[in-house]
């Protein structure tokens, strides 16, 4: 039975994690509520000034809906039509509509490709769905077309298996985990980009959003505690320092922030305030590098916690000695996965340029690899700047622990002491009340305690006074 107990018991420990008080209970639902009071004071005041978001830019005019194909007529490609050699691939399909008002309706849908996507998209199968529209061919008729594939089921299916692993796993801890990231999230896309489009100041935008997300994340992962102030203040420290490094590298590499041909496309969305682009890139790097120093600075934290929980009576030094050390072996680790990330986010366009360009400075001169290179090297100086902060907080803050801790017991113990007991050297001698003799009887009283009010009441007196009557009457 005790074997069983303690079995359960560990498993409990295990899914449910850290034993949580009703205090912190009430402080995570308080930072719940200001979470999402931010973020709907944000969006508003994003919102304030006609912001319009969704303005359907891409192109496709008419409402779309979801199909399903259920034959392949015909699959013809055209070449050489056009003077500029762009060759075209035209599918015609029937299909069977999923979504609107006429839901289960048969249709005859055509999927147009040019050469310009032909290797980046398969022809439309049996049993693919599509998104399709009804407009016009080149002849004026209304015709049905395919504007892409259906990816948002499989997206969401691995969502579904991403929160089921995470709350399996981290138990109570993984669905805080998932609300900040659900939090992290909405600041970015509900605060962060409207307020962009709006024509507010990048900089300070993503700052505050990165804050924000610095702040609910650590508050409900892993609560209001010593750990999560010292994670958060290294990791503030770590964005802020590959935000500065971003801004002076803005500046001294004469930086435009084109990186692609999108980019342009940003200037025209807001006419009256035009979206800075190197402010674009700014943002960029910082929100990519809070993840890692987030990652970086809890790391070393709850390491040093673990540490001192485990060995109270540490000292100091040899506490920030096991940080440093620590981040050492986190440093390198940490750099080659935001290096690899960013590499990884832009290998086709490393690949082409490669293989255009005949020399590697030729291809770092180049802006889009110039920025892709310097997000690795900002974020991973950012990185490294968070192991020290982080180290530095941790240490502090425990030795203002200690000190707390030791003054609180020494006035405990003082309290605790009990008063010196009165040593009685001689024998306490009779005290002669003058005031009135009372008419109620005095309480029991030991002969050391008793208060006499006249002479006559004392003994000796008494018998010395009897004593020298007795003489008198004799002579």
């Amino acid at each position: 039975m005790a074997e069983k107990r303690r079995k359960k018991g560990v498993w409990s420990l295990y899914f449910k994690g850290e034993k949580s008080t009703k205090a912190d209970r009430i402080l995570y639902l308080v930072t719940v509520v200001v979470s999402v009071v931010i973020i709907w004071l944000g969006f508003q005041f994003a919102m304030a000034d006609g912001t319009v978001l969704g303005q359907n830019l891409g192109g496709i005019n008419a409402e779309q809906y979801r199909a399903r194909i259920t034959e392949v007529v015909s699959s013809t490609d055209i070449h050489a039509q056009y003077s500029d050699g762009i060759a075209e691939r035209r599918t015609v399909c029937y299909a069977t509509l999923l979504t609107g008002p006429d839901k289960g309706k048969r249709i005859l849908v055509t999927q147009v490709q040019d050469t310009t996507t032909l290797t980046l998209d398969d022809p439309c199968g049996v049993g693919d769905e599509m998104y399709v529209y009804l407009g016009q061919n080149e002849y004026g008729e209304d015709q049905w077309f395919t504007s892409g594939h259906v990816r948002t089921d499989w997206l969401l299916l691995l969502a579904v298996v991403f929160v089921v692993l995470v709350v399996a796993f981290g138990g109570v801890k993984g669905v805080r985990t998932l609300l900040s990231l659900g939090f992290t999230c909405l600041a970015i896309f509900a605060v962060m980009i409207p307020m962009i489009v709006a024509g507010y100041n990048i900089y300070w935008v993503a700052i505050g959003v990165c804050l924000y997300a610095i702040f609910v994340t650590l508050a409900l992962v892993s609560g209001w505690r010593v750990k999560s102030l010292a994670a958060g203040i290294g990791c503030a420290g770590g964005v802020l320092v590959a935000g500065l490094i971003t801004i002076v590298s803005e500046y001294r590499l004469h930086m435009t922030g084109i990186v692609d041909d999108d980019s342009m496309l940003l200037l025209f969305i807001n006419e009256e305030h035009p979206i800075d682009l190197k402010g674009i890139v700014f943002a960029a790097i910082i929100v990519g590098a809070v993840g890692a120093t987030m990652d970086v600075g809890m790391d070393i934290a709850s390491s040093l916690t673990e540490i001192y929980h485990k060995n109270p009576d540490i000292r100091m030094p040899e506490l920030m000695r096991s940080g440093f050390t620590i981040g050492r072996d986190i440093m390198g680790t940490m750099s080659n996965t935001l290096v690899l990330a960013y590499i990884g986010s832009g290998l086709h366009v490393t690949l082409l340029f490669m293989t255009y360009y005949d020399s590697l400075e030729t291809v770092l001169n180049v802006e889009m690899i110039t920025n892709e290179v310097l997000q690795a090297l900002a974020g991973s100086i950012g990185i490294v700047f968070t192991i020290p902060t982080t180290t530095l907080a941790t240490v502090f803050l425990y030795a203002l622990a200690r000190k707390r801790q030791r003054r609180k017991a020494a006035r405990a113990s003082t309290a605790a002491v009990p008063p010196a007991p009165v040593s009685v050297e001689e024998e306490p001698q009779p005290v002669l009340d003058s005031s009135p003799k009372s008419e109620t009887a005095p309480a029991v009283e030991t002969p050391a305690e008793r208060v006499y009010h006249s002479p006559d009441e004392v003994p000796f007196l008494r018998e010395a006074a009897k004593r020298d009557a007795e003489k008198h009457n004799k002579a």
